[in-house]
Parts: structure tokens; sequence; C-alpha cells
């Protein structure tokens, strides 16, 4: 296999950008702020981590206290979020540094890194490095890289075990990638076990016909059963691994609730579980509504997922004349659009076409078989989440964002393939970067800056209580009113500690007798400030806003 120099420079430039693109928009858009209702769960149970338990005791007055997808489980007396382990435990590691949206930047360089590699060693170092560009400049990537939530780390944990699932295949120190790829496999049973069982399911069924292949071998042409072994050996490694970190979920549901097998989501909602019929979502799962959501968010993600669409989705000639005749440029996507992103969940505006190299991808690389087990991967995960009651599309089709490297490295196949077969390979890639380049401008820094201060979350507040301030003792902020959402407390629910220890903590005073003297009788040192709220708006005491 013939490397260029250059293909490694590449790489690591892209892997920077990356990390850097995320670091921006996670400052410029998210406000390094959680935005979501799991945001806020995922930095409450890392910050749990973070402190050294596992769950914390349920504090008194504890609807004072509440916050979304945080459960009070009163038989136990603990206080926890309902998810899984695998991401909040990464990122605790980002809380402890003070700076929780490290992890994901830092991941979505690796990210990169490790879809370079796979697509080196599998396909080309050209398919390597244009599924690795396509990765970086991805708008689902470049979004979801700069939240709190758990997919970035998904993707590595999945990328990192088809690479070592490959690794294995080759035969060398095979036993030693067998606890890589367990490793990787068990994070990200830990972080998203339905996409585990996605992405995973055509590994699984390849992985029992090498053994019954090598199995039949050795029954009828009597080979030694040292190749049986070999086959079998890193795979029964992998399973092993794999089942030792995804033990960390009923250990977690055990401190939690004193049941291992405890489905912790369905203590939020009782439908939330995965399956067809009435226990499942608010009024009964079926078949034709899994298919209704995939038709929704594939719609989505046929754009999101490299950027490419038919519509000019933000005026841009306009914004080439502005900036012709004042110097000044920018664009912002359409209203229509930007309410669909945030309040909609079915079919998109657009006609997305990122799917457009697949095609050609799957006949290129027809004969490999890591084509056909990429393609099953990305097709297996999106089938199993049929069987889950509610679409995704608020921070794009998030459930598949997994996807992302299988689609990368086959629409990567057929410029590869252009590239090897022509002398003016820089033309290629010239085209290739300016079409980045333009989707980056055109489509994707409009579209992900349509959720800037998405849920009425906005630092503005923090700042605010900041500004109040008469001496440099730890603030307690009183909101008082009776028909208050999330979205109003939002932004102080991520400065709160789960062991209420934080500078500055949120409390709801919902006007039940004598709610306010079990808050104030607590943090008795603290200066109170105060706000009001209704809705999803709050505001200071000393400020009213305006009629």
């Amino acid at each position: 296999m013939n490397e260029k120099s250059y293909h490694r420079t590449l790489a690591l430039i892209l892997v920077a950008f990356s990390i850097g693109m995320s670091a921006l928009i996670s400052n410029r858009v998210f406000e390094r702020l959680p935005h979501l209702e799991d945001e806020v769960a995922y930095l409450f149970q890392a910050k749990t981590y973070a402190g050294g338990q596992l769950v914390v005791d349920i504090p008194e007055a504890r609807r004072a206290y509440w916050q979304p997808f945080v459960v009070d489980y009163t038989p136990a007396g603990n206080r926890f979020s309902k998810y899984t382990p695998g991401w909040p435990m990464l990122l605790a590691m980002g809380v402890l540094l003070g700076q929780a949206w490290v992890i994901n930047a830092l991941l979505s360089g690796l990210n990169v890194a490790l879809v370079y590699r796979l697509g080196r060693e599998v396909f080309s170092p050209d398919a390597g490095l244009i599924a690795a560009a396509l990765t970086a400049f991805s708008p689902m990537a470049l979004l979801l890289n700069s939240t709190l939530m758990g997919h970035t780390a998904a993707l590595c944990g999945v990328t990192l075990f088809m690479y070592a699932y490959w690794r294995i295949e080759r035969g060398r120190h095979a036993l030693r990638w067998g606890v890589v790829a367990g490793l990787a496999l068990g994070l990200v049973i830990a972080t998203r076990p339905l996409t585990a069982i996605g992405m995973t399911f055509p590994f699984i069924l390849w992985s029992g016909f090498r053994v019954l292949r090598a199995d039949i071998r050795y029954t009828r042409n009597h080979e030694s059963a040292v190749h049986v072994r070999q086959v079998l050996t890193p795979l029964l490694t992998l399973a092993a691994v794999t089942l030792l970190i995804s033990a960390v979920i009923p250990i977690y549901s055990y401190a939690a609730t004193g049941d291992p097998t405890k489905n912790l989501y369905t203590l939020v909602w009782s439908y939330d579980r995965v399956g067809f019929g009435e226990c499942c979502g608010r009024n009964g799962h079926t078949l034709e509504k899994g298919l209704r959501h995939v038709r929704f968010d594939l719609s989505l993600m046929a754009a999101d997922l490299f950027g490419w669409q038919l519509q000019d989705v933000t005026g841009l000639p306009r914004h080439i004349g502005q900036w012709l005749t004042t110097g000044e440029m920018g664009t912002s996507i359409t209203p229509a659009l930007q309410d669909h992103l945030q309040t909609e969940g079915d079919y998109w505006l657009l006609t997305g076409i990122s799917w457009i190299l697949l095609p050609f991808g799957l006949l290129v690389g027809f004969r490999k078989r890591w084509t056909w087990l990429l393609a099953g991967a990305a097709l297996s995960l999106i089938a199993v989440h049929m069987a889950y009651w509610i679409g995704s599309q608020r921070y794009s089709t998030r459930y598949y964002f997994e996807t992302l490297q299988a689609f990368a490295l086959l629409s990567a196949l057929p410029i590869a393939w252009l590239i090897q077969r022509t002398r003016r390979r820089w033309l290629i890639y010239a085209l290739l970067t300016a079409s980045l380049i333009y989707t980056l401008y055109a489509y994707s820094t409009p579209r992900i800056h349509a959720l800037y201060r998405f849920n009425f979350i906005t630092p503005e507040v923090i700042e605010g209580v900041n500004a109040r301030r008469s001496s440099d003792e730890p603030v307690l902020v009183v909101v008082t009113g009776t028909d208050v959402r999330w979205r109003a407390l939002g932004a102080l629910m991520s400065q709160t500690s789960p062991y209420l220890d934080s500078d500055i903590v949120v409390a709801w005073d919902n006007l039940q007798p004598g709610l306010r003297d079990q808050i104030e009788a607590r943090f008795r040192d603290r200066e109170i400030i105060e706000m009001a709220a209704e809705g999803n708006n709050s505001w200071f005491v000393d400020e009213p806003p305006a009629r």
C-alpha cells in the first residue's frame, strides 16, 4: 500500500480542524451550556461521578432542586440520572478539568483519525483521507461534537471497534486487538445500547460464519485445531471484555434502585421502552409509526450528513451582493427552516442529496467484504431504531449519527477511484476542498446557528446573577413561580452541583407552604438573589420584563 506523505499531514490537519470547530461552535453557538433535557441530565450525572459517587441522596424539599430526566427514587432515597453511565463517566473527566465541552472536542478529532486509519487500511490512503474530510466537515458531526450529548463518544467507540476488528482479521496480535475491540464495544453499550446492537449486528453474523467455516475445515479436512483457536480466541476475548465493561449498567442500576435489571428510563416515563405495542410510546408503538419516523429522519439526514442539498437555504446571492457593496458577509437560515429545526419533526423542507455517492461506492467496493459490512451496519442501525417509539431531529438525526463513518467511507470510494485513475489528482482534491468549504459556509454554519439560544438557554442569566453579587460568598438563586418549565432555570441548573455545594445553587419556590423556609434554612450562609419565572421565561425581580 503506497501512502504519500501528504496523506498523513492532511489527516492531521483535519483532526485539528475538527477539534477547533468543536471548540468554536460549542462556544459561539451553544455557549458551553446544555440546551436539551438530555444534556442537563448528563451533566448532572457527570458531576455526581466527579464527586466520587454513583448517586446522591434525595435532598429535603426535593422539588425545589428538580432537574429534567433526573429521578428521585424514594424507596432507596437516591437521586440519579436515568441514563446509562458510559458517556457521563467520560464527561466527568471534563467536569474535573472545569471544561466539560473539551471531551467531545477531543473525541471529534479521534473520530477523524480513526476514520482515516480504517479507510486507509481497508481501502486506500486516498479513500481514508477523503472519508476523514467528509467526517470532519459533516454538519451532523460539527453540531453534535459541540454539544454535551454522548453520540460523539458512541461514534468513536463504534469506529474503534471496527478498526480493532479489522486488525483481528489480519491475524497479527489478534488477542491484543480483541481486548481493544471489547473495550470499544463495551463503551458503546454503556453509552447507547441500542446503537451497539444495530452497528455490530453484521459483525456478529460474520464472526459466527468465520468460526463455523474454521470448524468445518477442521472437521472435513482434519486441519489442525490451532486454526480454529486462532479464529475463536480473539472473538471470545472480545466478548468477555465487552461483557465486563458493559456490566457498569447493572451496577449503576443496582446502586440507584437496588435492582440491577431496572430500566431507569421508565422511572421518568413508564412508556419509554424499545419495542412495539401498548407498552411502548405515549399511544403505543407500531411498525407503521417506526417507518414514518425513518422517512422523516432520513429526509433531514440526506441534507445534514454532508450538507449537500439542492436549494439555497440562505439567500446566498443576496449575501454575496451585500459583501461586494459593503464588505460584510454572513449567512443566516430562513425563518421557516429555523422554525422547523426548533419545533418540528416531520419531513425536512429541503431536498438533501448527501446520499448521492453511496450507490457508486457500493459499485466500486463491490468485491470487498468490508464494503458490505459497513453498509450492513448502517442499515442495521436505522432498522433497529424503528423499534423505538420516537424519532430524532432536534440535534440533527442523532439516532443515526453513529453511521457517519460507514457513509463517509462508502461515499469516499468513488472519489478515490477517480483520483487513482487520473494524473490530475490535485484538481479533484481541490474541487473536493472547495465543495467542503462552500458547504461549511452556505449550509453548516447557518444550519447549526439556528440552534443559538435554543430552548431559551442563555448565559445572560448567569451573568446577571454574578452582576448582582455583593460579595464573594456563594449564591442561592431562588426562582419563584407556580407554572415554571425547566427551560426557565436551565442555565442555572448547569451551574448547580448535585451535592448542592456549588458556587451558584438554583432553587425553585413553587409557593408551597413552608417551602421557602426549608430552602433558606439549608443555605443560611449564602447571599440570596431573587428571580421570578413563568413558563419558559425567567427574570430578576429587580428588573421585571416589559409587559
